[in-house]
C-alpha cells in the first residue's frame, strides 16, 4: 500500500511540475538510476505509546533499512522527533527520512522486494514472531503518511 502512495505522489509531483503556460522546454532530468529520491515518512502514535512504537521500530524495522542500505539501496537515514507539542491534526511523533539510491528503490524496483525478503530471513529467525510485533507496531498509529522530497525546481 504504501508503495502505492509513493507511486502516486510521484505522478501528483510530476503534474504539479507542469507549466501552465507556454514557456521553453526544461532540461530533461537525469535518467531515473542517476537522481536519488528522499521520502519522509511520518507516524503518528496513539497517546502512551511512543515508547513501545519506537522500541519494535528500533527492534524490527530498522535493522532492515540498515540491510537495505549495506545492500546499496538506501544512501541514507534519519530519524527525528518534533521538539515541540504539536496540534492533533498536523501532529506527528516520529519522522523517518530515507534517502534511496534513485526513485526505483523508492518505489518499486523489484530487487528491493527480494532483498528485503532475504534481510528479513537472515535477520529474524522467527518471522511468525516478527510479523505479530510489526502488526502490533501498526496498530499503536493514529496516522501514517508518506512524502516524497523534491528539491524546489528553480
Amino acid at each position: 500500500m504504501s508503495r502505492f502512495i509513493l507511486v502516486l505522489s510521484l505522478a501528483l509531483l510530476t503534474l504539479s511540475a507542469t507549466p501552465s503556460v507556454a514557456q521553453e522546454p526544461p532540461v530533461p532530468p537525469a535518467r531515473d538510476k542517476d537522481v536519488q529520491t528522499t521520502v519522509e515518512y511520518y507516524y503518528r502514535v496513539k497517546w502512551g505509546s511512543l515508547k513501545e512504537f519506537i522500541a519494535l521500530y528500533d527492534k524490527n524495522h530498522a535493522p532492515l533499512i540498515e540491510e537495505m542500505k549495506k545492500a546499496g539501496f538506501v544512501v541514507d537515514t534519519k530519524t527525528e522527533y518534533p521538539f515541540t507539542h504539536l496540534a492533533g491534526g498536523p501532529r506527528w511523533d516520529m519522522r523517518v527520512r530515507i534517502v534511496y539510491r534513485d526513485a526505483a528503490a523508492a518505489i518499486n524496483d523489484p530487487a528491493w522486494e527480494d532483498e528485503w525478503v532475504k534481510a528479513k530471513g537472515r535477520i529474524y529467525k522467527d518471522l511468525k514472531k516478527f510479523a505479530a510485533e510489526e502488526a502490533r507496531r501498526f496498530g499503536l498509529l493514529e496516522d501514517h503518511w508518506d512524502v516524497i522530497v523534491a528539491d524546489y525546481p528553480g
